[in-house]
């Protein structure tokens, strides 16, 4: 037997361990796994002599546009896929016409112009969306963003209506009623308590980047999380917080699953590293750039986030990836579009340099928070999240010593800056593989657009790819 390709020489990072072993791949898949004298012949070899293979990199929390859902598809899927992610959790905003007419069209546009494999989470925004929870597996998708923090200026930028407790409510009963891995998702943030801020701090003539964290306080997520754990569990609804941005996030999530709640926490990478105590440069020179939901926080959220990871309570990392530039965001932190830029690109980096190498958390537990957990979180589990036979060979050679110093003009993003422009990381990919395809290597894309497959997430389904 002769398979595609030999990854040899390597140290293969699981949750439970770490193993020396060569990997071959045929097929997109992987065929065996051990030591290099059973391995069969290859027409092609890696020498990953000295480095760690981990999973590819699933980021479950990605927007590649605004009104237009999929606007950024092509530059994003490129980056992220050289940052050594391989499948991306994007959120549709499917405005007007709902996301059953318009899926085809979603499905068609990413796979043409994709670098990686992704699932689709649908944004619930409006009364229509809400209604067609229930046939979403039919296309694939269990998973729904409930947007309780919108209300208000960027919720009529993004169409979006369904946020009050009764429609959040009725879609958490529908949730409920539904098989695994259907999941309600929930942006958590008292919007009435920001918005009654945001008119005061504006009223000052407030511009700076801390006005952002001042408007949109840590306790407003902390009581929206308590109250949206308490309308899951009365409608009986798997629960999931992206983006946990504050201490006090770690223990009431730690409560609700002593409760015996399935509830799931991430939080992101800019998280634990950024805040508003010590901000990035382009914070200071561009303050519209502050703008992200829910905000920066201070250094105790940091080390409780990294604490709340090393823990097992937070389960997941997602990069939030939210595309602009700075003529995008302007000069007005109140008008500007939302979010931190690409940070998919640097997630592994990031997690690499400040969480395994400075010791907070071990390169099993990366592996777990970035790649078992969200496959199995979202229905991806077995194919995707682990190294294994019979697996996707989707896969990440990972340099741990090896340095190099960010700069926003050399990142394959579109966006234009980065907090971390700057920064000198340890710890980077030097090649990225998606189903037995190089498709990076040492940070620079090698191979075409559309090579990306969307995923089914409903079990049983056909996979594509």
């Amino acid at each position: 037997m002769s398979v595609d390709l030999i990854i040899h020489g390597g140290r293969v990072v699981t949750p439970s361990g770490i193993v020396e072993a060569d990997i071959a791949i045929a097929g997109g898949r992987v065929r065996a796994l051990g030591d290099h004298r059973y391995m069969p012949a290859a027409k092609r070899a890696l020498d990953a002599t000295g480095l760690h293979v981990l999973p590819g990199i699933v980021d479950p929390h990605a927007h590649l546009g605004y009104t237009d859902t999929l606007e950024f598809v092509e530059s994003e899927t490129r980056a992220a896929a050289c940052g050594g992610v391989t499948t991306l959790g994007i959120y549709l905003l499917a405005l007007r016409e709902g996301v059953l007419k318009q899926f085809d069209g979603f499905r068609s546009r990413f796979e043409s112009l994709s670098s990686v494999d992704a699932f689709f989470h649908l944004m619930v925004i409006d009364e229509l969306t809400t209604r067609e929870i229930v046939r979403c597996p039919e296309i694939g998708i269990n998973s729904f963003k409930f947007n309780m923090g919108y209300k208000g200026p960027h919720a009529d930028l993004l169409g979006i209506s369904a946020t009050d407790d009764g429609a959040t409510f009725r879609g958490f009963r529908t949730i409920g009623g539904m098989a695994p891995p259907a999941r309600a998702a929930v942006h958590a943030e008292n919007i009435d308590i920001h918005l009654m801020l945001r008119e005061e701090l504006m009223a000052v003539g407030r511009r700076d980047f801390r006005v952002w964290n001042e408007s949109r306080p840590p306790f407003v997520e902390a009581e929206c999380m308590r109250r949206a754990i308490y309308l899951a569990k009365s409608a009986g609804c798997r629960l999931y917080f992206p983006h946990i941005t504050i201490a006090e996030g770690v223990d009431i999530v730690a409560e609700a699953r002593a409760a015996g709640l399935d509830v799931v926490g991430e939080t992101c990478p800019q998280y634990l590293t950024h805040n508003n105590d010590d901000p990035a440069p382009v914070m200071l020179d561009h303050p519209a750039c502050g703008n992200v939901n829910p905000p920066l926080r201070d250094r105790t959220a940091n080390a409780r986030l990294w604490q709340g990871i090393a823990q097992g309570v937070i389960q997941t990392i997602g990069s939030d990836l939210a595309p602009t530039t700075l003529a995008m965001k302007g000069d007005d932190i109140w008008q500007a579009p939302m979010g931190l830029a690409n940070n998919s690109e640097l997630l592994l980096p990031v997690m690499l340099s400040e969480g395994v190498n400075k010791g907070r958390i071990s390169l099993e537990k990366l592996v777990e928070v970035c790649a078992w957990n969200p496959a199995r979180v979202f229905g991806l589990f077995p194919r995707k999240g682990q190294i294994a036979v019979g697996a996707d060979a989707d896969l990440v050679v990972v340099d741990l010593e090896r340095r190099r110093k960010v700069e926003a003009k050399n990142l394959e993003s579109m966006c234009d800056w980065s907090i971390y422009d700057g920064w000198e990381l340890t710890g980077w990919p030097t090649h990225t593989i998606l189903r037995g395809e190089i498709v990076a290597e040492d940070g620079k894309p090698s191979s075409p657009a559309g090579v990306g497959r969307h995923l089914s997430t409903t079990p049983g389904a056909a996979a594509r790819g």
